[in-house]
């Protein structure tokens, strides 16, 4: 039986949540990521990916598969990944059967139209068990096998589902984190994009981006001042298109332009592999000096990926103004406003994004290296401040826009 068959036998058994507030809440985001992210439409065929989620996560993909055929939905497919099954099963297996391994899932990817990812593994570090070399040809494979939503040829958006995990992470009670995402996904979306259309306007005129955070630091590692060009690229304005909760406005930096230092305070994790308080420092756009408090075995395990692990393939900056404080989850933490971030890694290699035009590949491609790590630094007072800069002129100051205009985008501190 495939997953697939598994999947679709759980959807027909399951139970509805009691909690009305629960109720509502999935019924309004199913609504959001099937009509307005993913935008399903008449014929579409549907994928449903989404990790072995607890509680009333399962409720919330069935919303997803009820929305879609709502929607008009020609066929709806399901694929369940089980993180801790993938983390005992990879070690058995040889490279070559790695790849057979994603066979399915490459398939289900493939023959879609669109694909509502719905990630919340039940422990996010399970893989960090699997041998360092296996780990590499895992992700080097998920990357392949989910190639055409990189390159931006099948439609997709992500939702992370609240763990019990991501609560006891930032030391909240699950119903309070649980009402945070929710609140965050509920933002006046419509005036946010057309705040970032200006925004990106400011942006794509520009050529020398410039981004400082914690500069008064005592400690002169544990500060933040980035040169890069933005010549020849140009932002591309998400909202919830591929990730909800959004926002943020995001391009790739010229790869070979990037020089000064990040620090990065904090937990951070990729592929289960936790790390913590994370330094860099570019020449010329590579990382040259790399470390990390904790974990930086993991972290020279990340750049050892290819060659072009050491570049960045993303610069962006966040703006929903619901997110207001660091998170441990990344993909809320990259969209906190007043803050910026940079993915270690590849570049997205699409030529639109929602219809418009766009230049966001920085030559730094998936075939360089497999891994895309969004690292995000906070801009705010109580996080030691910061400014953004084009071409000399600052637009943002500590985790604020100077043009009112923008004000919207702009963190409720």
């Amino acid at each position: 039986m495939t997953r697939q068959e598994t999947r679709m036998g759980e959807v027909a058994s399951r139970e509805q949540p009691i909690d009305p507030f629960i109720a509502e809440a999935l019924g309004t985001t199913a609504d959001a990521l099937v009509c307005q992210a993913a935008r399903v439409g008449a014929g579409d065929r549907v994928l449903l990916w989404f990790d072995e989620l607890e509680g009333a996560g399962s409720v919330f993909v069935d919303e997803l598969h009820h929305r879609s055929l709502a929607q008009g939905a020609g066929s709806v497919s399901f694929f369940k990944r089980d993180l801790a099954h993938d983390a005992e099963i990879i070690p058995t297996l040889t490279p070559e059967e790695i790849d057979t391994y994603f066979q399915e899932e490459r398939a289900l990817i493939n023959a879609a139209d669109i694909i509502i990812i719905v990630r919340g593994p039940k422990d996010p570090e399970a893989m960090s068990r699997v041998p360092a070399h296996l780990l590499a040809k895992y992700e080097e494979a998920y990357s392949s096998a989910h190639q055409k939503r990189f390159d931006g040829t099948v439609r997709w958006t992500l939702f992370s589902w609240p763990t019990d995990y991501d609560a006891k992470k930032e030391g909240m009670d699950y119903d309070d984190y649980f009402r945070l995402v929710m609140e965050a996904c509920h933002q006046p979306w419509e005036k946010i994009h057309d705040a970032q259309d200006k925004l990106i306007e400011t942006l794509d005129k520009g050529t020398k981006l410039e981004l400082i955070a914690n500069d008064q630091d005592p400690d002169p590692r544990r500060r933040t001042h980035l040169t890069m060009s933005t010549e020849g690229m140009t932002f591309a304005n998400s909202t919830i298109l591929r990730n909800y909760p959004g926002s943020e406005v995001f391009s790739a930096p010229v790869i070979d332009s990037v020089n000064g230092q990040l620090f990065a305070p904090g937990e951070y994790m990729y592929e289960g592999l936790v790390m913590r308080d994370i330094f860099f420092r570019f020449e010329n756009g590579k990382i040259v000096e790399a470390s990390a408090s904790s974990g930086n075995d993991n972290l020279q395990d990340l750049l050892g990926r290819g060659e072009g692990a050491r570049y960045l393939g993303e610069v962006a900056l966040g703006t929903n103004p619901g997110l207001i404080r660091r998170f441990f989850h990344p993909l809320l933490n990259e969209k906190v406003s007043g803050s910026f971030h940079v993915a270690i890694g590849h570049c997205y290699t699409y030529e639109q994004y929602d219809g418009v035009p766009v230049r966001l590949n920085n030559g730094n491609t998936p075939e360089r290296t497999s891994i895309h790590w969004d690292l995000s630094v906070l801009m705010h007072p109580g996080a030691g401040g910061g400014k953004v800069i084009v071409d000399g002129t600052v637009i943002q100051s500590d985790g604020k826009f100077v043009d009112p205009e923008l004000a919207i985008l702009n963190p409720k501190l």
